[in-house]
């Protein structure tokens, strides 16, 4: 009994110095860790003045390489609504889930009534959850969590989440793909159909772009097994807590050229999760803008999918935001 005590006792008293090291931490270093590993604080202090928060990815930071003075989709919308502010956070590999840890972290008094939430069809594939860049934003947002700043730092020093790299990137990308199941297709798996196009007697250019446009979008959404739903479910139940209004906007897809070099089995998958998203999500409270057919091949930079628009492509989708908001 006496041991029990001791080690109830024992127990207590780290608990306290715990608690009182979080709190001596939060009051001193924790600002300015969140500044220097989460790259994005200042820029949530600068947007809680806007009425309107866009929150993008290389879709509104992506200018091309000859093209880098132009503005992005969410300075184009500030500029087609005078008489609001919008404010934008947005940089290329951002994603759903680092999107909820930017909204997680608007205070409360913020002035903030609508945010508009990129929603990339591609970020839901395998191949943009084990690309390089995504090791880096996945590290960013465990600074953004919301739990006891001190267990966000001590989970940062010791990499809660494995960084992957070159061959390893592959590897897992290839066991992956293996259990990415798409029964709505002839094929088994998103790693069967890979191999039949690899194994394809055509050109090499036409060969890799195929396997790109199926890297990107050969997944079939389910409300279970994809890590992405419950990143954009957490974006609902964060906005609705803070009571600003949720408007997903849809970004355009190439699917003409998809049509092309595949065929309809892809394009009908890809119809599939765009419904699968529509049902889920445009609801009475929360809006879907889908302007996933709104560009012609011509507005988008390159053949592979990756979501870079010329400024044309960009005004476009800015424009249908606007006559939406007004």
């Amino acid at each position: 009994m006496i041991a029990l005590k001791q080690i109830l006792l024992k127990g207590s008293l780290l608990m306290l110095l715990i608690i009182a090291l979080n709190f001596i931490y939060k009051a001193t270093l924790w600002q300015n860790d969140v500044i220097e590993y989460s790259n994005v604080e200042k820029a949530i202090k600068t947007a809680k003045n806007a009425e309107i928060l866009y929150l993008g990815d290389c879709s509104d930071s992506y200018f091309g390489s000859d093209n880098t003075n132009e503005k992005g989709i969410s300075q184009i919308l500030d500029s087609l609504l005078p008489n609001t502010n919008v404010a934008t956070i947005s940089e290329t590999g951002f994603h759903a889930g680092m999107y909820a840890s930017i909204l997680d972290q608007l205070p409360e008094n913020t002035n903030i009534k609508t945010v508009i939430v990129t929603m990339n069809l591609r970020s839901f594939s395998s191949f943009v959850f084990y690309a390089y860049e995504a090791n880096s934003i996945d590290q960013r947002m465990v600074m953004l969590k919301n739990r006891p700043p001190l267990l966000n730092r001590f989970l940062l020093a010791f990499k809660a989440k494995k960084v992957y790299k070159g061959a390893a990137i592959k590897k897992q990308l290839n066991k992956q793909q293996q259990n990415d199941k798409i029964p709505l297709t002839p094929h088994n798996s998103t790693h069967d159909w890979k191999t039949i196009i690899e194994n394809e007697n055509c050109s090499d250019n036409k060969k890799d772009l195929a396997i790109g446009h199926l890297n990107n979008y050969g997944v079939q959404l389910t409300e279970n097994t994809n890590p992405r739903i419950k990143d954009f479910d957490e974006i609902v139940a964060i906005t609705k807590i803070k009571n600003i209004k949720l408007i997903f906007h849809l970004l355009p897809e190439n699917t003409h050229l998809t049509s092309q070099l595949i065929g309809k089995d892809l394009t009908s998958l890809i119809a599939h999760n765009r419904d699968f998203l529509h049902q889920r999500y445009n609801t009475n409270n929360i809006t879907i803008i889908d302007n996933m057919n709104l560009l012609p091949a011509s507005d988008f930079i390159e053949e592979l999918p990756n979501s870079h628009f010329y400024y044309s492509g960009r005004k476009k989708m800015a424009k249908e935001i606007a006559k939406f908001i007004e």
